[in-house]
């Protein structure tokens, strides 16, 4: 592999060059075999001769023409873990569309900024089968090599779209925030086209999203703690949205 190649693999740790190029890289086998069977458009696969020596099926199951070898000083040189796996993938972005309006159920995440937060919100979306995702300006990217890692291929059968305003969807759906002080979670009656808006980790949410909510509810603490966890209470009310609806 020339340097040049490489270089470019390097780059698209940064969401300026996964626009620019309109890929990402996905590390590990299980990822990408979420790819794969999600039918993800892979343009690349590189391998080490140390992971296919023990992993000869996944070549037998795949596309041959896919694969390129890579040595290990290299594969050291793209890889964004510590102790990498031995296997990446170069994949195409997916088109971003608008969103469906007509779609009842949507998360709305309103500058989510850590990496670990955003794979495990789209995961537990994705899990209770809420399949449209819309995030504010200032978010982290959703291909941002932590979560991917994090969101453990959830992102490859949900509809994730970029820098929507919350204005979006004032005329066609109730608007529902996660607050300390709001309508008791587990009473809740949620409305059959409704979006759940969670805040940034660390101040809640926008001023500017504030005057849009219509609904404001809290997960009541049985225990002792301050607060949840931005995904943990995304779990809760993802969780609870499902169970509405059956």
């Amino acid at each position: 592999m020339t340097n040049k190649k490489i270089k470019k693999i390097q780059s698209l740790r940064y969401h300026k060059y996964r626009k620019k190029y309109g890929q990402f890289v996905l590390e590990g086998k299980r990822l990408i075999q979420c790819a794969i069977e999600s039918k993800v458009n892979i343009l690349k696969i590189l391998y080490t001769d140390t992971f296919a020596d023990s992993n000869k099926t996944l070549f037998r199951s795949t596309n041959k023409q896919l694969f390129e070898n890579i040595n290990e000083k290299n594969f050291q040189k793209i890889s964004n873990t510590k102790s990498p796996s031995g296997i990446a993938a170069i994949c195409e972005l997916p088109k971003e569309l608008n969103p469906n309006m007509k779609m009842n159920r949507w998360i709305y995440l309103d500058k989510i900024s850590d990496p670990g937060n955003m794979g495990s919100l789209i995961r537990s979306a994705s899990w209770f089968g809420l399949n449209n995702i819309a995030l504010s300006t200032g978010c982290v990217d959703p291909y941002n090599p932590k979560v991917l890692r994090s969101g453990m291929g959830a992102h490859f059968n949900i509809d994730i779209h970029n820098n929507i305003p919350i204005t979006q969807f004032c005329k066609t759906h109730t608007i529902i925030s996660s607050e300390k002080r709001g309508k008791d979670l587990w009473e809740f009656k949620f409305p059959k086209k409704c979006v759940i808006v969670l805040g940034n980790e660390a101040h809640g949410h926008t001023i500017e999203n504030q005057k849009y909510f219509d609904e404001n509810v809290t997960i009541k603490k049985l225990g002792s703690g301050e607060s949840l966890n931005v995904s943990v209470a995304g779990a809760v009310l993802f969780h609870l949205l499902t169970v509405n609806e059956l």
